[in-house]
């Protein structure tokens, strides 16, 4: 098997760049909130400013772990040929194109239309393009236009080599010694991203509903605490009568007991969901209940 390097492009310092622009990004929303919620409690700023602060760490983390993931992909990107197949590895992951699948190679394909635009270029090209003869997959660090394209039946490849001729001529020897053992495509995504998780819909669009409802409880406290008396009306007995009143600040612990508890079933969720999918689905179904019960709470606390 010979292992081909890709060639060298600006899109790994692209990703790095976009990196340190994230990381200062938590770093001011850090150091925003640490401000905010210094000293004792019943000096603590909460705002809506202190909600926004919150938006960007949110926000600014999320890209940092994207972007590294990016940039890691862009280091680790290679191209490896032996008699059975082409395999493209990257961040632990990889495709398999069998080489009695391969039909043709070309150089460069257009036009190609990017679905998620600037994105698809962050770090590698990646992802999948839409080109005029067949779906186009990206694993490449130059413009579909400047890569070899590896065409079989179904499907098309970008890649970039660093030797493009030297790559064919090696692929096509080993294409014309036969394969000694069947194969097919195929995509295998690493576990240590947990890939499988992230990619359910389901569990994608229940941990995002979670996520909202429980900013959404945390942006109706930023909105509603300038103007709360110090002691709030924090629990109720059975007839409906106030049983107790307790420091303002102590509403916020509504929200942050929420999202620790879906956090937790986010957990377990990635642990379970290789042997019990249905389990990791309903956990996560289950912070979308919790949430909303905390967020009736929040409500009827403030108002």
């Amino acid at each position: 098997m010979r292992r081909w390097k890709p060639r060298a492009a600006r899109g790994r310092w692209i990703a790095l760049g976009l990196l340190i622009l994230a990381l200062g990004g938590v770093t001011l929303a850090v150091i925003g909130l640490v401000r905010r919620l210094s000293g004792s409690p019943e000096q603590w700023q909460i705002d809506i400013g202190a909600f926004g602060l919150l938006l960007l760490l949110i926000i600014s983390l999320l890209a940092a772990i994207w972007l590294t993931h990016r940039l890691i992909a862009a280091l680790t990107l290679t191209y490896d040929i032996d008699r059975n197949g082409l395999y493209i590895r990257w961040a632990g992951n990889q495709a398999i194109i069998p080489l009695e699948r391969i039909v043709t190679i070309d150089l460069g394909a257009g036009p190609v239309f990017l679905p998620l635009g600037i994105l698809q270029r962050v770090g590698t090209y990646w992802g999948r393009a839409f080109a005029s003869e067949a779906p186009l997959y990206l694993y490449a660090t130059q413009p579909p236009g400047e890569c070899l394209i590896v065409y079989t039946a179904d499907a098309a490849y970008a890649l970039s080599p660093e030797d493009p001729e030297a790559f064919v001529q090696d692929l096509e020897q080993r294409r014309n010694l036969g394969a000694t053992l069947p194969m097919q495509p195929s995509l295998g995504y690493s576990r240590a991203f947990h890939y499988a998780f992230w990619r359910d819909g389901t569990v994608l669009a229940l941990v995002v509903a979670a996520v909202t409802i429980n900013l959404l409880a945390l942006g109706l406290i930023a909105v509603a605490y300038p103007s709360l008396a110090p002691l709030v009306e924090m629990r109720f007995d059975a007839t409906g009568e106030l049983a107790e009143l307790r420091p303002r600040h102590q509403t916020l612990f509504l929200p942050l007991a929420a999202f620790g508890l879906s956090l937790f079933n986010a957990a377990v969720g990635l642990a379970l969901y290789q042997r019990l999918p249905l389990g990791a689905r309903l956990l996560q179904g289950a912070s979308v209940i919790v949430q909303l019960l905390f967020l009736v709470a929040v409500a009827q606390i403030l108002w």
